[in-house]
Order: structure tokens, then sequence, then C-alpha cells
């Protein structure tokens, strides 16, 4: 009985030890207390299930904001990790975020023969005003850079000037070209692998954002061209939000609902690519094994080649929107035994069906988007005649007639009714195409620029903020300062849209990309600094503070569905509602205005209303006077009936009498974004 007892007594003292060795609080005899790191200290500290994380980024003390650079939010799309999507990567251990990590691999864009870049690119970049405490909850801009699904880098876009404002902004890489967009939307081979890449980065701005100041229930997903349209479909998809949510989209300069933003041949796009890359195209599984043994650098350089074909010829008007033959495409619905899907149906569905969770957006576009893509040349050896490409342009309006006033019969775009017009004073969808055979070389171009811009952008951004103005808070705004140093093609050489005049830099126009200095610092694709692109002038410097105000404010507001009872609430803001379409315009002075291009875009099929008092007699005074003109001319002729004829009619006739003046009822015409003035252009 002693012995069993004393077996006990020793079993409960070695028990106590170890519960006293484990309550224990370690003490540091003597010395002193460490001091506490410095306020300026470049260093985060993350811990998330179970993992630390050391972060040092790097701290300007010109500037005063801390950047955190390279942090990888997805391992390595390499090896059994190629067109697979991406396996999320957690913060851990000790990290030196002080440099760029390298750009996605992709065609040089001063050198198209050469291949630059890595696989191993799924990082992102921090720019942060400040160090978290207990009381920063800052905004979250996330930048989804442009460059066609072909090119770009988070290190080109230094975002130091937006986070001097008060807002946290992360820069995420994604997969490119066919690395990162294939796909057919089968189980075997869904793809879209870069939209993947890019919620993969949100679920990383979810969990980790708030160690950097930010808060993670406030953030807005940016994105210019082909990130505008990307922006808009993470917002719009149950899984991607499921990741990391978003509260607001920016679309920049490129729509969901734009005329190319989805392959509409996915099959057909997987079966180029596994052809020229010397692959059987007999199934998805056998094209994804053969592609995984293929070379990076070869499956770009013949990516390219498809690029050329894609945009050959009459396929160019492709190129003008900032495409590059590589988008998104539809995947099939989730059925619950694969993966979920991101993008389920096209965007115009999507929008009608309002079958996401809504959120505000803020959409718009530069002046003149097209102003840098065209050499007159090439269009007269494609098509023949500047007036025969403008035809063919209209053709792309097939695409959005779902959302256009329309014919019940024909099925065709119907004359608009418009303020201080008449019904045979009104132009037609084909009178706006016609050019006058007295224009010069520079009336052509301004008209072909005109034209282009209205159908290719202005257009779809208006039908795009009128249908999710029914479900979310929608707003508008226009680009519209022609500075000489910030210019498209510093952020997006690469791309047909910018490449054709970009170096003209006293050209007048507020063109495509041309707002991106106005956001950010511009560095080349690796990261280096380019002076020469610097912002100094009074002016520019004045609309840069006005273009980041609009975003910042945006970020910083809030709104949902005027359903709920809530409202934006920042009232700079006027939101679409309806057919009207207000738009803040963004130039030396950041203003209010009202009726977007009203009279042109109605003429083009979309279904306005004016909120204000307008006319667009412009658009008709041409009408009269060559009518005029032509009476005249019928009484000095002799003729008793010449003088009573309606021209109007045989303008959309094939006589020579339409092919002698009918262009010239469309001479282009200047009119302002607040309709207040309109006359003729040259």
């Amino acid at each position: 009985m002693c012995k069993a007892l004393g077996n006990c007594l020793i079993l409960l003292t070695i028990y106590a030890l170890i519960l006293s060795e484990a309550s224990r609080v370690k003490r540091i005899v003597g010395g002193k207390n460490s001091k506490p790191p410095p306020p300026d200290d470049p260093v985060i500290f993350a811990r998330l299930y179970n993992r630390d994380a050391r972060v040092e980024g790097f701290h300007n003390p010109s500037t005063g904001v801390y950047t955190f650079l390279g942090l990888h939010y997805a391992e390595p799309p390499t090896g059994s990790n190629r067109y697979a999507r991406p396996v999320y990567k957690r913060l851990a251990g000790d990290i030196n975020a002080t440099r760029h990590g390298s750009p996605c691999i992709q065609p040089d864009p001063y050198n198209p023969n050469r291949i630059i870049g890595d696989e191993d690119c799924l990082l992102l970049n921090v720019y942060t005003p400040r160090m978290p405490d207990e009381t920063t909850d800052m905004p979250v801009i996330v930048w989804i850079h442009p460059g066609g699904f072909r090119y770009g880098s988070a290190a080109q876009y230094d975002a130091t000037p937006m986070a001097q404002k008060g807002v946290v902004v992360v820069a995420p890489q994604y997969r490119l070209g066919s690395l990162g967009i294939m796909g057919d939307g089968t189980r075997e081979f869904d793809g879209n692998l870069a939209m993947f890449d890019m919620a993969s980065a949100l679920r990383w701005v979810n969990d980790y954002i708030s160690y950097f100041g930010g808060d993670p229930k406030q953030v807005k997903a940016v994105g210019h061209g082909s990130g505008a349209a990307s922006a808009m479909y993470l917002s719009m998809s149950r899984s991607a939000r499921s990741a990391g949510d978003i509260n607001g989209v920016m679309a920049m300069s490129g729509t969901a609902l734009g005329q190319y933003a989805t392959d509409k041949e996915p099959v057909q796009s997987v079966q180029e690519v596994a052809e020229i890359n010397g692959c059987p195209a007999t199934n998805e599984i056998e094209i994804v094994k053969c592609l995984r043994e293929k070379s990076a650098k070869d499956i770009i350089e013949n990516d390219s080649k498809i690029q050329t074909e894609r945009l050959a010829g009459r396929a160019m008007i492709k190129g003008l929107t900032g495409g590059l033959g590589f988008e998104p495409h539809i995947e099939y619905e989730n059925d619950h035994r694969a993966l979920p899907s991101l993008i389920e149906a096209p965007a115009e569905q999507q929008l009608k069906s309002g079958n996401f969770t809504p959120v505000p957006l803020l959409t718009g576009v530069t002046k003149q988007e097209t102003a840098n893509a065209f050499d007159l040349d090439i269009i007269n050896q494609v098509y023949g005649s500047a007036e025969k490409f403008l035809n063919s342009i209209t053709d792309t309006l097939q695409e959005l007639t779902g959302f256009l006033r329309l014919d019940q019969v024909t099925g065709q775009i119907t004359k608009p009714v418009l303020p201080g017009l008449t019904s045979a004073l009104t132009p037609s969808l084909q009178d706006l195409t016609k050019i006058p055979e007295t224009f010069n070389l520079d009336q052509i171009l301004g008209k072909v620029i005109e034209s282009t811009t209205d159908i290719l952008f202005n257009l779809p951004a208006v039908l795009t903020t009128q249908v999710w103005s029914q479900i979310a808070p929608a707003f508008m705004y226009s680009f519209e300062y022609n500075g000489t140093v910030s210019k498209g093609i510093n952020f997006l050489r690469g791309l047909p849209l910018v490449s054709a005049s970009a170096n003209n830099t006293n050209a007048p126009a507020a063109a495509h990309g041309d707002e991106l200095g106005y956001m950010f610092d511009c560095n080349d694709i690796y990261g280096n600094p380019l002076p020469e692109t610097r912002l100094t002038s009074a002016d520019d410097l004045r609309v840069r503070n006005n273009m980041i105000d609009m975003i910042v404010r945006f970020a910083s507001a809030s709104g949902q569905n005027e359903a709920t009872g809530s409202s934006f609430t920042d009232s700079i803001f006027k939101s679409v509602t309806g057919k009207g379409i207000p738009f803040l315009k963004v130039d030396t002075n950041l203003q209010t205005s009202n009726d977007f291009r009203f009279c042109e875009l109605s003429v083009l099929g979309a279904n306005l209303s004016p909120l204000t008092s307008i006319s667009c007699e412009g658009l008709g005074s041409i009408f009269s006077s060559l009518t005029d003109t032509l009476g005249n001319l019928g009484k000095n002729l002799g003729g008793p009936d010449f003088g009573n004829t309606n021209f109007g009619g045989i303008l959309n006739t094939g006589s020579n009498t339409a092919n002698k003046f009918g262009g010239f009822f469309n001479r282009p015409l200047t009119v302002d974004r607040d309709n207040t003035g309109v006359g003729l252009l040259g």
C-alpha cells in the first residue's frame, strides 16, 4: 500500500512541476527594456493561421509612403501548376520586400521579337501612406493593370501619388498570353487563369491588408482597358467575391460590355495554340500535358504569331479596343461537380439578371480614345477608304443590340427623336459614317477618331452605366486634359491602340492611356523610374490632383442600392438614373456636367433622355445648308421642281448625287460635353 502510495506521490510531484513550468512567465533579470521600433520603421509583423511573417519594405522620407514590393500571393505556376488555377501562398518567415519581382513572361514592348520576364511572377506590390495601428482602416484600391492580357507589370505603376492621398494601393501581376487566358470552359480545361490569379490576389488582400493599414471591408477594384473588364468580371463573380470581397468597381477606358471583351470561340483558340506549338489537338487533357512540356519562351513567341494573324487585315478593328486577340471566355456554369466557375455568362446577361451582390460603379473614358491608333495609309490599303472603314466599324454594334433602340420589324437601329431637329434633318447611323470628298487628311483623321471613340468606347461605357444603375449607383467621368508629358505609350507600348501616332506628344488629344500618368509615376516594365515622364508643370500637377481626388473620393465613399434606403455618400458623384447621363469632367478643373455625348450616342442607338435643355440643331444644320444650296442651284439651272427636291432621301441611295454630296451631310462636329456649343470641325 505504501509502495503504491509512494509512487502516486512521485507522479503528483512530477505533474505539479510540469504545470508550474507551463505557467511560468519568463523574465529577464537585470538590463534595460528594449526601445520600441521607430514609428517610420517599414516592417510589419503578420500572424495568420499559425504562420508568422516579418515583412520588411521601404520608407521614402520625401514622400512619406511605405512600399512593400514583390510579395508572392501564389506558388510559381510552373510544372504541374502551369495551366492550372493558382495555388494560394500565405506570408511566412522573414521576407525582404524592398525590390520589384520579375514581370510575367511576355514580349519586350520595345522589341517584340525578344521575350522577357518569368513564369514565377504571381506577386503584388503594396503602397501605404502610414504604418498600421489600432486606428488605421484606410480604403484599399486593387489596381488591375492593362495590356491586352499580353503586356504589363505591377512595377510599371508607382502608386506613390495615390498613396499620398490616404489610400492603400495593391498592384498584383497575373499570367499573360495563352499561359494566363487560354481555355475552352470545360472541366478539363476551364482556363481564364489570369482571372483566377486576380481572385487569389483579392483573397490575399482580404487576409493581409489590415497589417498594412488597409480596411478589407473597403476594397475597390480599379482597372484600365483589359484590366477594367477584368475588374467588372470579378465584381460580378460569386466565386471571386467569396475569396475577397469588393465593395466598388472603377472601369477606365474599358468595360465587360465591350464588343471584344470576351472570346466568342474559345475551343478554336485552344486548337490554334495547340497546333502552333506542335501539340495534338485531340482533347484537352492531352493538350495541357503537351503544353506543360514546352518552354514558356516558345509558347509566348507563338502567341505573337497568333496575335498577328488575329489582328491582320480587317480584323485590325479588334486592336482598336486595346485587345490583342486574347480575351477571357465564358465557362461552363458551376454544376457543383467541379471547381466553381468565375465567368458563368456573358456580361450583358449577368448585368440584366443582377445575379450578384451589387456595388457602386465608376466608369469613364478619355475624350479621344483612338487618337493614337490610326495610320490612314493602312486604312486605305485594307478598306479602300476611311468611309468604308467606318461602315465596317458600325457592324460591331451588333454585339450591343440587346441594349439599343431597334425597329421591332427590321431589327435595325432606328432614328432618334432629337431636340431641335425634325425627323427629316435627323441623321441616321449611315449618315454618321459619311466623309466629304473635300476633307483634308487632318479632317478625315478627326472624323475617324470621333466616330471610333463613340462606337468602341463611349457607347459601351454609357450602356454599362445605364444597366448597372438599375441595381447599384453608377457614375461616369470623362478625362479631357491634353498634356504633353503623360502619354499612353509610356505605359501601354505594344498595343496597336497607342502605337501608331503616340510619339507625337503635341497631338491635341486626350487619348487612350494618357490619364495613367496622372494617377501613377511611370516606371519601365522592371520598375526603373522614367524621369522624362514625371509631371512638373502647374497644370499637369493640378490635373493629377483632380484625377486622384476623384478616385480617392470614390474609394472612400460608400453606397448601395437605393432600394435599401442608403445612397452614395459623396455629393460630387451624380448617379446615372434611367436615360439621363450626368458625368464628371476631369481637366484643370474637376466639375460635374450633364448629357454626355447625348446627340451622337442617340444616333448610334442609345436610349437617352436629356437632363438639361439642350439642342442637337448642330447635327441637322449641315443638312439644311446643303438642301438650300442644291435648291438654289436648281433654280439657277431653270428646273421648275429642282428646288423642291428632297435631297435628304437621295443621301441614302446609291445615286451619283448621293455619292457626290452625301458625305457633306456629316461633316465632323465639335460638340462640347455640355452640349452648349456645336460647330463644324475644320
